[in-house]
């Protein structure tokens, strides 16, 4: 799952425990007069392609949740994050400490091309937005990130793959070296969770119905969360459902999870513990992949890294993501 990184400036502290952050999410939810709706480009269920249809595995049994399918080595993915935030946030550097309540939406668009061994990412849309002070329950207002220190670059960063190494194709500049040195060990983990590479655990051959319930944990947690994860997520398999007409199984989703040092691709390195509330997963019937996500979480993180500062944050965090996926041809 996409949990879709705050960029923040890191610091070496403790993680809060998740039920402090209940607690500050609690009191920070009470001021919040109404709840922003999530608008995610896709509202109502799409279609399924009638092509992709055909690969679906159905019967009356149930549905086979396929990774028997050559994955695609040409891809494009456009995900679009949206993160509606009341959160608590934490930054300490060598000459002051600070601490504030950031409560605003932060909405970001990606894309991830692939072409085997080579993969191109470029940042297309970056803001954030707080509810007009004059009109609270009106349009919202663009405001500088209060979580960034320094704006994210929409500079196109190019990636190759060598024996089992990645680094940036840009091989001059000191970015470029950092990017290669942080995100070397750690650019598969990041592609999968991104839907750009297959996770490498799914759900077996057996049918799964309508109504089915059942627990993921331990060593069958990478098949939704991608990294170094512990945790316990439920899952109930609620509808069969498009996503820009791929076939997806809908699965309603609780359950709490923490993982270390996941990546982002501007090298920034986060920790997190995510208590999913309630949520929906749309997963691809025909690939290890998660093309939808909308989730109500709790959230205690810590993130830095690329010569940045480090800071954290705890609070409750709604999470919008949908991904265009889509094979291209060579």
């Amino acid at each position: 799952m996409n949990t879709c990184h705050i960029i923040i400036p890191s610091l070496a502290l403790t993680l809060v425990s998740c039920d402090k952050a209940k607690d500050i999410a609690a009191k920070a939810a009470s001021a919040v007069k109404q709840e922003i709706a999530v608008r995610t480009g896709d509202p109502e269920p799409s279609k399924v392609d009638e092509e992709l249809q055909k690969l679906v595995d159905q019967t009356p049994e149930g549905v086979v949740f396929r990774k028997d399918l050559p994955f695609p080595s040409h891809l494009q993915v456009r995900t679009t994050c949206r993160r509606e935030m009341s959160v608590r946030f934490f930054q300490t550097s060598a000459i002051e400490r600070r601490a504030a309540t950031v409560n605003g939406t932060q909405v970001a668009v990606t894309k991830l091309e692939r072409s085997g061994d080579q993969v191109r990412f470029t940042l297309e849309q970056s803001g954030f937005s707080v509810p007009s002070a004059a009109d609270p329950d009106g349009e919202e207002k663009k405001i500088a990130n209060p979580l960034e220190q320094v704006a994210p670059s929409t500079r196109p960063v190019t990636f190759t793959k060598s024996g089992n190494r990645w680094k940036t194709a840009d091989s001059n500049g000191f970015h470029a070296a950092v990017l290669s040195r942080q995100l070397a060990p750690v650019l598969d983990e990041l592609l999968i969770e991104n839907a750009v590479a297959p996770h490498s655990m799914w759900f077996g051959k057996r049918r799964i119905k309508i109504g089915d319930e059942f627990d993921v944990t331990a060593a069958n947690l990478p098949m939704l969360v991608a990294g170094r994860a512990k945790g316990s997520l439920h899952l109930k398999f609620e509808a069969i459902e498009g996503v820009g007409g791929h076939p997806c199984g809908v699965f309603s989703v609780t359950g709490d999870y923490s993982r270390k040092e996941f990546p982002d691709f501007e090298g920034n390195l986060t920790d997190e513990d995510v208590s999913i509330q309630s949520g929906k997963l749309w997963l691809s019937l025909l690939h290890p992949v998660i093309l939808k996500e909308e989730l109500d979480t709790i959230q205690t993180f810590r993130s830095g890294g690329n010569g940045n500062l480090s800071g954290r944050g705890q609070g409750a965090v709604k999470l919008s993501v949908q991904r265009e996926w889509k094979a291209v041809t060579p």
